[in-house]
């Protein structure tokens, strides 16, 4: 059971890792629809900008489940590579532990935000009007997306933990 829920959050992840690159494609081709059309016609598109920023919110959100599942995120084991196995383990435990209740913080908050954002009928202030919950969805999400890969890791471990 165990296992499966694991399973299930590792290919939420990495379903995750892919949206963030194909939001970074979007962006790619944005930006060279921006560039080709105010060199040919001398006019703007006049969302490349917001709609790029928008989409860099999706890469940067979307892709840190993936990135943490990845093992891309920095650590800092100065303290982690002085300790036996079993007090490493520990810290380690604790560590996620605590980044799982900061990450539900900030999911909750930025939940919040976006709700605020679609109650409130807030729109971009530009030529596109975008309803600003719209890109802020990616920052809940994201964080929810961490959050489950989170407890996935903390999971892996206790189990690795119990088999020994």
């Amino acid at each position: 059971m165990t296992e499966k829920f694991i399973n299930w959050i590792d290919t939420i992840a990495k379903a995750g890792g892919y949206l963030s690159a194909f939001f970074m494609v979007l962006i790619v081709i944005l930006i060279t629809v921006e560039i080709f059309i105010r060199t040919l016609f001398g006019v703007s598109t006049l969302v490349a900008d917001e709609y790029s920023a928008y989409f860099f919110v999706g890469v940067v959100m979307l892709g840190l489940a993936f990135s943490l599942q990845d093992g891309a995120h920095i650590r800092i084991t100065l303290v982690l590579s002085r300790l036996n196995e079993k007090a490493e383990m520990v810290l380690s435990m604790i560590v996620i532990l605590f980044a799982v209740v900061l990450c539900s913080y900030a999911l909750y908050h930025s939940g919040l935000m976006a709700y605020d954002a679609y109650i409130l009928e807030m729109t971009a202030d530009s030529i596109s009007e975008t309803p600003i919950y719209i890109p802020q969805l990616f920052i809940p999400l994201g964080f929810l997306l961490f959050d489950l890969q989170l407890i996935s890791i903390f999971l892996r471990r206790l189990l690795s933990y119990q088999t020994r």
